[in-house]
């Protein structure tokens, strides 16, 4: 709801005569009386104005950070990517930080999967899928599963999978898992009672470049003993196959990196964000920051 606030004119009070005139008093009480109207009125609607107010969004495109826009989608052939991963059990080999306290296996080529729980109550549970076809360009899908721990296959046949959201439908009991058919090997899966994939594992999409900005890895180490720590690093495959250590660097509770020039990597590009510890198993979480831009203009 808007309101008017206008301000009051001021009256043009009528001259008195000399001698006592009740028809002039009566007209000179009701200029006054249209006044205080008026003000009642204006200060009734700036009272109400305060308590429940009413901001219009006025602002210039260029009014807010160019990272906000980017953020909004508001910028062509730019969008945010953000990466979660988290495993209560990384011991001792590196591994990607995700559901699974193993290393991660991507399909040989692209295939339909078996989208199943572990509990045979979750029979409506509706999860968006996002992935990449066989030539690596980002398909997606919304599959309902009906009937829990049998699974339902994808329509879509994936290269690569992003990640997993349960999206409609009603919350899942049990673990939601994405995996070939034999159920014999995992490609995402979202944990009892989290809604989502939590997998540090990004592959980047044909027809773009992702520009890393920031990284950040906690753990429940404490570093008060030589082997209380982690070690964090990040794996990349490019599509010929060819593996690099990019990075690699040891950290007890914090690692946090907020890169000046954004880091980039290329099209087709498998990352892993990982990490082990010296001995024994740390709970650790990784959230990665950057920009998918696209690498060619209209």
């Amino acid at each position: 709801m808007s309101y008017s606030i206008t301000q009051p004119a001021v009256p043009a009070l009528p001259i008195s005569p000399w001698d006592y005139d009740h028809a002039h008093q009566e007209r000179y009480s009701n200029v006054l009386r249209l006044y205080f109207n008026q003000l009642n009125n204006t200060l009734g609607n700036l009272v109400a104005a305060v308590s429940n107010p009413v901001i219009p969004n006025n602002e210039s495109p260029y009014a807010l950070p160019s990272y906000m826009q980017v953020a909004r989608g508001l910028v062509t052939g730019v969008s945010q990517v953000n990466i979660f991963g988290y495993q209560g059990s990384v011991g001792t080999t590196f591994i990607p930080v995700w559901e699974n306290a193993t290393a991660y296996t991507y399909p040989g080529s692209a295939t339909t999967m078996l989208l199943y729980s572990s509990s045979a109550s979750d029979t409506a549970v509706q999860v968006l899928i996002n992935g990449l076809d066989s030539s690596y360009n980002p398909i997606s899908e919304t599959l309902t599963l009906t009937n829990g721990t049998t699974g339902v296959t994808t329509v879509n046949s994936y290269l690569r999978v992003e990640n997993l959201f349960v999206v409609d439908g009603v919350n899942p009991v049990g673990t939601l898992t994405l995996g070939n058919a034999g159920k014999t090997v995992q490609y995402a899966v979202i944990g009892a009672g989290i809604g989502k994939s939590q997998m540090a594992i990004y592959t980047v999409p044909n027809g773009y470049t992702f520009y890393l900005t920031r990284v950040q890895a906690t753990s429940n180490q404490v570093g008060n003993v030589s082997s209380s720590y982690c070690t964090y690093r990040v794996q990349s495959y490019n599509s010929s196959g060819i593996s690099q250590v990019v990075l690699q660097t040891p950290f007890t509770n914090l690692f946090s990196v907020t890169r000046v020039a954004p880091f980039p990597y290329a099209a087709k590009t498998d990352l892993q964000f990982q990490a082990n510890t010296p001995s024994s198993t740390a709970a650790i979480g990784i959230q990665v920051e950057g920009l998918l831009i696209a690498t060619s203009t209209a």
